[in-house]
């Protein structure tokens, strides 16, 4: 999959995951400027990443979405709860879109189809009088357009007339077309993946770039430098399509406006009082205007041009009446104009009739002009920093490639070549020395011809230097890269100095309007370009020590990495157990108890080591439990609209972390058991006030962190569960027979709702009374190794908690012994072990019990479990003492062995079919250590 599709997939499931919140927030606090604020920018930041990818129906309905956010942030538009409700399904097909990218790569050829319904909602919430003026599909209203065309002619006007001569003649003279592009990037565009100034360096056959501030520059102190505050006026001589192509991703920012070569031309310069020198080319000159034999004027005006001074007026009539000749563009009245101009210095054109009407990237778009592919950047001839790094660390991974990996680092390093330099500057022989290097399985020849560009680039780099007028402070004017001769060069870095040190004037409160002339050139050199004296910033005496606060780095790592070097670990934790058994083999069959020794020592020190590593890489798999709480309130604020009931989720414990695939694996349950607090634990609202309570229910939802678990609550302040009735339902059901409903207590009842097809619900919905929602969470909670209790009180609530482990990569489980026979058992179901006399064991009934600190607890026998020979006891018999369903019982076994760390794996083929075997393990001395699951052991009895 494409890179910056996968970090736009994880960006934009985060940024929904924030909306997500900040929807239900403004729900409850309507005013709150901040939340707004905060959802806005995660809709922003989605819409305008999404345009990077060919998902149109994606961003038109993300767009839609951000205009009602805009309406409602200022003020034009009200959100009530319903709207919400179609602004959360539209984040739902979104989100299903992002799936479907996650999958294919591409939306589906239905997406169109499917974001039709939602986009009609959208639409239907936009008031009428905020409709008429909103862009909300890309198009704009008659009126906004004609603004619009207003706008870009007095900017275009403003551009022209802020040109040089030399710049207007030589676009005239040496390119067939112009076009104008007036960019003004969004205030938090650099939040949205854009970045105006590497757009602008980019724009195909630039020749003029002026860059404005917006707004006067605040003090230093409130500047926010995250906030854009310019805009770009462009002058480019490539061709319509590529224009759009390159400005497609910043279409709603920018406006193009194609130039009719003949708006370049008007007279500038200081007027001369002495006539005399073009008194002699008048007559001669007007003749043949009139006979429009323009081949003949470029021999008349040569001399009087090269003899007069380049700055009058004059001179730059006749300048552009001999480049109209020469280019055969001369129309009559342009022509006479000019020679109107040079005679009484009045130039009469109507200038403004030949603009054009503007032309928006979304209209163009849907023109002929296809925006098919953009062309690389040849024209940019200066590396800049950053591709420097670039080529500098393709070189530096070139050098350390080896065989196995040496076909990706150069198909790597040619890509990057090629899109850095562009078809025009790349070397001509960049394949041939490709394929040479896969051949002799060497980067040499590849890092030389890296080497080589480097090398050349910074030689023909040209040392670039500043000049500005007095008052450069509100806006930048650049010109094309050959203008030289006009005036010294600036790059960017320095306009950005003295931008700042203008700005830190202490009597500047807001911008002049004088402007400063550079060439677009200095956009791609390095920042240390010389400044001239009238430019360079005061130097400061600050020096800048390194932070010792600096924020903690983060390094993205694919998940299965980590999963594979977490089941790593657990095998080293289990392979250390081997040297107990080899110390004992050493000490007993060899008699080398030095060895024993030793070997022992070593294993404390392998050990120690193998639990820091272990809980290293816990830690590192770690991942708080609010990744999944905070799919809840959406949950409860649907489902209690959908049953009319009014309930408060209150989440609480958020911070509390545990293993990743824990975390996921608790979605599941979880989902069953808030679905089941509102459909069957919480009561309408009226008969809570008749009990005397609240109208509005409260459901808690806690995480608490104990020892080596993870305990989640789900507490409601409901109607609670009525044993009687459970048991009852129960037998109705054919899930107990009548002898366990007489004698099943009230606390045992509570787990009926674990039973496979038990329901309480007399009717069945999409949310609940089927039988298999409790079931299902019990499996899954047990099949991640942990267990469920259940506490509750008839109208006043119910508790469900779930115990579950932090981590299930390594387990710990306690060997016993049966018939020689050892198996092993897991130690989160094991209360304790002792050793009772064979006489304290009573016989109640059909089975036997032990009295153990005044409880009775009911004795059975592993070895009849098992099916495997009764052991006699002649004295003590070792009991298991376990809690299985909040209930204790005793296991008989033969002996006890040492609890041992353990990596469980799955059984396979005919073993797989026995649920009372919950896995496998190897032993340190090779044996096969068979895992035990009771509760399916007892259920099978």
């Amino acid at each position: 999959m494409n890179p910056m599709l996968e970090s736009f997939i994880s960006e934009s499931r985060d940024n929904l995951e924030e909306a997500s919140q900040c929807f239900l927030a403004l729900e409850q606090s309507p005013d709150d400027a901040s939340i707004m604020q905060n959802l806005f920018r995660a809709m922003h930041t989605i819409k305008g990443s999404s345009g990077l990818f060919d998902i149109g129906p994606f961003t038109r309905l993300m767009h839609v979405a951000e205009d009602i956010l805009d309406l409602a942030r200022a003020g034009d538009l009200s959100l009530s709860s319903e709207h919400i409700d179609v602004l959360l399904n539209a984040m739902d097909q979104i989100t299903v879109w992002i799936d479907e990218l996650e999958e294919l790569g591409e939306l589906g050829s239905d997406a169109e189809q499917q974001g039709a319904p939602h986009m009609s909602e959208l639409l239907a919430i936009i008031p009428k009088e905020a409709g008429d003026t909103l862009d909300s599909v890309g198009t704009t209203s008659h009126q906004s357009e004609n603004q619009a065309s207003d706008h870009s002619r007095e900017d275009l006007k403003h551009v022209l007339e802020t040109l040089p001569i030399a710049t207007r003649l030589r676009i005239f003279t040496q390119h067939d077309l112009a076009t104008y592009i007036h960019y003004t990037p969004q205030t938090d565009c650099f939040f949205t993946g854009d970045d105006p100034i590497h757009t602008v360096r980019l724009t195909p056959d630039c020749v003029v770039t002026q860059i404005a501030s917006i707004a006067p520059w605040p003090a230093i102190t409130e500047l926010d430098p995250y906030a854009c505050n310019l805009s770009f006026d462009l002058i480019s001589c490539a061709d319509i399509e590529s224009l759009l192509d390159h400005f497609k991703y910043v279409e709603d920012d920018t406006k193009i406006l194609d130039i009719e070569l003949p708006w370049l031309v008007f007279p500038s310069g200081e007027w001369s009082d002495d006539q005399s020198l073009f008194q002699d080319v008048l007559a001669p000159l007007s003749e043949h205007i009139k006979n429009q034999t323009w081949h003949a004027i470029p021999n008349l005006l040569q001399p009087v041009i090269e003899l007069a001074n380049p700055d009058f007026y004059q001179v730059s009539c006749l300048q552009w009446i001999k480049a109209l000749a020469e280019k055969d563009a001369a129309e009559p009245t342009l022509m006479s104009a000019l020679l109107n101009a040079l005679e009484n210095g009045a130039f009469e054109y109507d200038y403004d009739e030949q603009i054009s009407e503007t032309v928006t990237l979304s209209e163009a778009n849907s023109s002929e002009h296809d925006t098919e592919n953009a062309p690389e950047e040849a024209s940019c001839h200066a590396l800049s920093d950053a591709q420097r790094t670039l080529l500098a660390t393709q070189m530096q991974m070139l050098e350390f490639s080896t065989e196995s990996d040496i076909e990706g680092r150069v198909a790597s390093a040619q890509l990057v070549i090629e899109r850095i330099l562009g078809d025009a500057l790349t070397p001509s022989n960049l394949g041939a020395v490709v394929h040479e290097c896969l051949e002799s399985s060497s980067t040499i020849g590849l890092i030389s011809l890296i080497q080589n560009v480097l090398e050349l680039n910074h030689a023909d780099q040209t040392q670039v230097t500043a000049v500005t007028e007095d008052k450069c402070v509100n806006s930048v004017s650049m010109t094309d890269e050959n203008s030289s001769d006009e005036g010294d060069e600036m790059d960017i870095a320095s306009l950005v100095r003295q931008e700042q040190q203008l700005r830190q004037a202490p009597d500047q409160e807001e911008a002049t309007d004088s402007t400063a002339v550079v060439t677009p050139h200095a956009l791609s050199n390095d920042a240390d370009t010389p400044i001239t004296p009238a430019t360079k910033p005061a130097s400061s005496n600050t020096t800048h020590e390194p932070s010792h606060n600096q924020k903690p780095q983060v390094l993205k790592v694919d998940q299965h990495r980590i999963d594979l070097l977490m089941d790593l670990v657990g095998e080293l934790v289990v392979a250390k157990n081997s040297l107990p058994y080899l110390a004992k083999k050493a000490e007993d069959d060899y008699q080398v108890r030095a060895l024993a020794k030793e070997i022992k020592s070593q294993y404390a020190v392998i050990n120690r080591l193998a639990e820091s590593m272990q809980s290293t890489m816990m830690q590192i798999r770690m991942v708080p439990v609010s990744t999944i709480f905070q799919r809840f309130p959406r949950l409860v604020r649907d489902l209690s609209r959908k049953l009319n009931k009014d309930v408060r989720l209150i989440l609480e414990g958020e911070e509390s972390e545990a293993d990743k695939n824990v975390v996921e694996n608790l979605a599941d349950p979880l989902i069953h058991l808030v679905r089941n607090s509102l459909d069957h634990g919480f009561e309408t609202e009226q008969e809570r006030v008749d009990q005397g309570k609240s109208a509005q229910g409260t459901l808690y939802l806690r995480a608490i962190p104990k020892d080596d678990q993870v305990i989640i609550e789900v507490v409601d302040d409901g109607r609670g569960m009525d044993p009687e009735k459970l048991k009852q339902s129960a037998y109705r059901k054919g899930i107990i027979n009548e002898q366990k409903l007489e004698s099943i207590t009230d606390q045992e009842a509570l787990y009926l709702i674990f039973a496979p097809g038990f329901s309480t619900a007399e009717q069945v919905s999409d949310l609940s009374g089927r039988g298999v929602g409790m079931d299902v969470v019990n499996g899954l909670v047990q099949q991640a190794g942990g267990k469920v209790t259940i506490d509750s009180e008839l109208g006043k609530g119910t508790t469900i908690r779930l115990f579950l482990p932090l981590t299930m990569a390594v387990s710990r489980v306690m060997m016993v012994e049966v018939q020689h026979q050892c198996f092993g058992i897991s130690m989160e179901n094991i209360v304790e072990t002792v050793k009772v006399p064979h006489d304290r064991l009573l016989r109640i009934k059909q089975g036997e019990a032990i009295v153990l600190r005044d409880k009775v607890i009911p004795v059975l026998s592993l070895h009849s479990l098992l099916s495997m020979p009764e052991t006699e006891y002649e004295e003590e018999v070792p009991l298991l003492i376990m809690s299985l369903n909040g209930e204790d019982i005793a296991l008989k076994i033969d002996q006890f062995h040492e609890g041992i760390d353990i990596v469980q794996k799955p059984l396979a083929g005919l073993m797989s079919q026995y649920n009372y075997y919950s896995g496998s393990a190897l032993l340190g001395d090779g044996r096969v250590l068979l895992i035990l699951n009771i509760k399916e052991l007892l259920s099978c009895q």
